[in-house]
């Protein structure tokens, strides 16, 4: 790692502290405010850990959510960010079934700013959004989710900040174990697998050092059955060519002209994944007095996720639509046409990442001031690798004129297919197109933080908080690919060709229980490869080519990104009373100066012209770019971000909150890049990616009102209105255009097409607002007779309104434009939570529900067509008895009524993905000393 010059602004803060710990400390300062990142792990149950739950959030200096263990090693849910989505306005993504990342008031990952014990850890992913899937909730004490700034916190998070929190063995004297031995099962893929998990805690020197180790591993096996739509494209009712009709809509008539959509892949894929996760902590504190602390502590994770499927698609791109029957959204629903050879779609997904942190946090009370210097280090290497192997299936006697494809989507939400070629017959199986890939990702973090405050006797002004923090990141890709032997080698070309497969590679899938809550008449026991290793040992005999499929660096596509963040703040914070109303509050600036490099390489098009070899393989093009050239951008800007915070407490159980900010989110690192590629192997998938270094970050302005209230045996109840409106926002800007040449389409010796491009990058611009409100209730009827006082009720519900004025409306003929909608924002989202705790017993029935929001405005599906996501619900059931006060047995559901997921373009009837991921079970023992 590279250090600046303005790292050495820390060095005398550094040496302050050090010179603090060198002895004990004369006089002790008045304790601080309320410190919300203190652990609370010697609760026990739902309701002890709700009702600390609402003492955070009541005690908290600015507006915050907070979720706490229900004891050592028990958070509330397998995942820490389902457990997370029970806050109001936090929802969750889910990666084949799983919590991955969270959406806070419609803002998603990259806006929330996530941290380990107040730290930022490294993550596996392309840009900084944090993956909770390398968390075990077994290790967590718990969570805050703040979404008011405040000056003291670091910047970064316009939708919330997150810090999650391990435990502290001085926060909890003497000698504690707890563990855990669980055994999960997935229905859809009918599989068991052992979860373990183990903490020790303890205290010695008269409670002066302590110790805490944690481990935890855990082993699932999922499964995803899936059918998709990929390569939308639209072709003329009038084009004769291309569409010989008949053409007519529902009722039967004859449709002449327009532009009709329909998709050029349906896919159906069956996968089986393995994700495998071990991590451990390691916790070291040492009370050198009653004034000082110093705490070491270190995390470790190792997370492998291994999937393969086995399915086919049906190519639904090439000319001659016939028999055609049209919606009123102008979608081809059903048409037939002669058929082109099906494909077997086989695929390995998988990720391997290692995430390594550590940390040192120094504490000092002397005087009136309280000093805090951490410094910490994380780092994070991830392989992610995506294998598509795609063979040509026709009949065993070869493919006729007379073999048809028809397709029909009419009251489904999948593609109902009739073909004349049998898709499960392993004599008809020949070498086609295959792609292999994998990226190599790396990303340090080294930060150096010192803090002080100062308590003060000066009326309503009780204390003054300072502090300097320093960021050093570097992140890094290396992407590879096997495209120069995707239709085979320089020797056998293999795309199109039609060259022979082994029948003994390949078998016959069991029909019946693919996609089985789906009616339709499509491929459910389509071919499958039997053996991966096989498979390639044929394709490098039939292309004469023992290092086909190896993968190459692709330089354009590779990049380097650093950022040097230097952060200065001074925060006021004010206490007083009116009458019978307490009030604090705080006000402060914190300002950020940041340096940023990208580095790559970048390449031009040179040449595009139709390939002959593949020219019956569905117009594919052959790009001819220059070499890539070293190119790299420097950009810097700083900003003061002023913040206020105002909390009255009327000593009635009602309090009032009030925030008023600006914030800012850092560009996306995925986006900052120096690189650009290009994609598209057929003329009407031809595309060009590009970085852009020079984009500045997300700022808005933001106001927060709450009304919170509390009553003596825990119930609350609170509403929060909240607005935001960006000064600058990030858009993605998707267009198609000429690319500048013209190509032989019909290989008559004139180059008399142009060639379209789809061209996508990112820049700055504002117009983006969004408001809305939250209600959240938690009610305990402890009123009720007997065994009935265990019951409760916890609820919320978030409204909320977006719009973007200046967004590109890319109009297209036969296409629903997503209008002003701003991405990832369901403008209806709620929480219903019903549980029981009594006399050791507790029962808990979660569900979860978001409205349909827009995915991208112009996304990958082909076409420049926006993606949605379909309204979401799930319930989550859980349960535990404590057999005494050592052992309790438990169980648990995920997703207890088996939902899908359903994706779809601009209109509801184009789907473009339809997923089912089955119940995750759960149950085991565990037990507390």
């Amino acid at each position: 790692m590279k250090f600046s010059g303005r790292f050495k602004l820390l060095t005398v803060s550094m040496a302050v502290s050090a010179a603090f710990g060198s002895g004990h400390v004369l006089a002790q300062a008045p304790q601080p405010a309320a410190d919300n990142s203190v652990e609370v792990i010697q609760v026990r149950g739902i309701r002890s850990s709700l009702n600390e739950s609402m003492s955070l959030k009541k005690d908290a200096s600015s507006i915050q959510d907070s979720i706490v263990a229900e004891d050592i090693g028990k958070f509330p849910d397998q995942n820490v960010a389902e457990s997370l989505q029970r806050i109001s306005g936090v929802m969750i993504s889910r990666t084949n079934g799983e919590g991955t990342a969270i959406t806070v008031r419609g803002l998603g990952p990259k806006f929330n700013t996530v941290k380990l014990n107040d730290r930022t850890l490294a993550t596996s992913e392309r840009g900084r959004e944090f993956d909770f899937q390398v968390l075990p909730s077994e290790l967590i004490a718990g969570a805050d989710v703040i979404k008011a700034s405040r000056a003291n916190i670091a910047e970064g998070g316009i939708g919330s900040y997150v810090t999650i929190n391990t435990a502290r063995p001085l926060n909890s004297p003497g000698e504690h174990i707890a563990g855990s031995v669980n055994v999960k099962y997935n229905d859809l893929a009918d599989a068991y697998t052992p979860n373990f998990s183990g903490i020790y805690s303890n205290t010695y020197s008269n409670d002066n050092i302590g110790v805490l180790l944690g481990f935890a591993h855990t082993k699932t096996e999922n499964r995803i059955d899936a059918h998709e739509t990929a390569f939308w494209d639209n072709v003329q009712a009038d084009d004769v060519q291309r569409a010989p009709g008949p053409i007519v809509d529902e009722s039967g008539s004859v449709i002449t002209g327009g532009t009709l959509w329909y998709p050029g892949r349906a896919q159906y894929m069956s996968d089986i994944e393995d994700r495998t996760r071990t991590s451990a902590n390691v916790t070291l504190q040492f009370a050198q007095s009653d004034d000082i602390t110093h705490t070491l502590d270190a995390f470790y994770t190792d997370f492998e996720r291994d999937a393969f499927s086995n399915g086919m698609q049906a190519p639904l791109h090439r000319d001659g639509f016939e028999d055609v029957i049209v919606s009123q959204n102008s979608t081809i629903l059903s048409a037939r046409k002669n058929a082109d050879p099906l494909d077997g779609l086989f695929q390995t997904r998988g990720e391997s990442s290692k995430t390594y942190a550590i940390g040192y946090n120094f504490s000092a009370y002397k005087g009136n001031w309280h000093y805090e210097a951490d410094v910490s280090y994380s780092k994070a290497e991830s392989e992610p690798r995506l294998e598509q192997y795609v063979p040509n299936i026709i009949n065993a006697d070869g493919l006729t004129d007379s073999d048809y494809i028809s397709f029909d989507s009419r009251g489904a939400d999948i593609i109902n297919i009739d073909s004349s070629i049998q898709w499960n017959d392993p004599a008809g199986v020949k070498a086609h197109w295959n792609r292999r890939s994998r990226d190599e990702r790396e990303d340090e973090v080294l930060e150096v933080k010192f803090d002080a405050t100062y308590a003060v006797d000066a009326g309503t002004l009780y204390s003054v908080d300072m502090g300097i923090a320093y960021t050093d990141r570097e992140k890094s890709l290396n992407q590879y690919n096997s495209d120069n032997t995707q239709c085979g080698s320089a020797a056998v070309n293999t795309c199109g060709a039609l060259i022979d497969l082994d029948d003994d590679l390949f078998s016959v899938r069991s029909g019946g229980d693919f996609l089985t809550d789906v009616d339709g008449n499509f491929p459910r026991n389509f071919i499958s490869i039997n053996s991966l290793s096989d498979y390639i040992a044929a394709m490098k005999a039939i292309t004469q080519d023992e290092n086909w499929g190896a993968n190459e660096l692709v330089p354009n596509a590779s990049v380097e990104n650093t950022e040097e963040i230097l952060a200065l703040y001074t925060q006021l914070n004010f206490e007083g009373d009116f009458n019978t109303v307490s009030w604090t509050g705080n006000v402060g600036v914190r300002y950020i100066d940041s340096e940023n490099t990208s580095q790559g390489f970048a390449i031009q098009v040179l040449d595009i012209r139709m390939d002959e070899v593949g020219r019956d393989d569905g117009e594919k093009i052959v790009v001819t770019t220059s070499d890539p050239v070293y190119t790299d951008a420097a950009t810097s800007y700083s900003d003061f971000l002023p913040s206020a915070n105002l909390n009255f407490n009327f000593n009635n159980g009602f309090y009032i909150k009030a925030s008023a900010a600006k914030v800012m989110t850092r560009a996306p690192l995925e986006d900052v890049g120096v690189n650009m590629s290009v994609s598209g192997v057929r003329l009407t998938e031809y595309a060009r990616n590009q970085g852009n270094p020079y984009l500045e970050p997300y700022q808005a302005t933001q106001f927060d009102v709450a009304l919170e209230y509390y009553q003596d045996n825990g119930n609350s109840y609170s509403i929060n209105f909240f607005t935001k409106d960006f000064s600058s926002w990030i858009a993605t800007q998707t267009f198609v255009q000429d690319s500048g040449f013209d190509v032989d389409r019909n290989f008559d010796g004139t180059d008399d097409w142009d060639v379209r491009e789809t061209v996508t990058q990112k820049s700055n611009r504002s117009g983006v607002s969004l408001s809305g409100v939250e209600l959240a209730a938690l009610h305990f009827f402890d009123y009720l007779p007997g065994w009935l006082d265990g019951f409760g009720v916890q609820a919320n519900y978030t409204y909320t309104d977006s719009s973007d004025d200046e967004a590109d409306v890319f109009e297209q003929e036969g296409v629903l434009s997503p209008g002003s909608g701003v991405e990832g924002f369901s403008q209806n989202a709620y929480n219903l939570i019903a549980f029981y705790d009594k006399d050791g017993f507790q029962a808990r029935l979660a569900y979860n529900w978001r409205e349909a929001f827009l995915i991208q405005r112009q996304s990958e599906v082909g076409g420049g067509l926006p993606k949605h996501a379909e309204d979401y619900g799930q319930f989550d059931f859980s349960t535990s008895w404590d057999i005494d006060d050592n052992f309790t047995l438990k169980a648990e559901v995920i997703n207890l009524t088996d939902e899908n997921i359903l994706e779809y373009a601009d209109v509801r009837e184009r789907v473009t993905r339809l997923q089912y991921s089955g119940r995750r079970f759960q149950v085991g023992v565990s037990a507390t000393f």
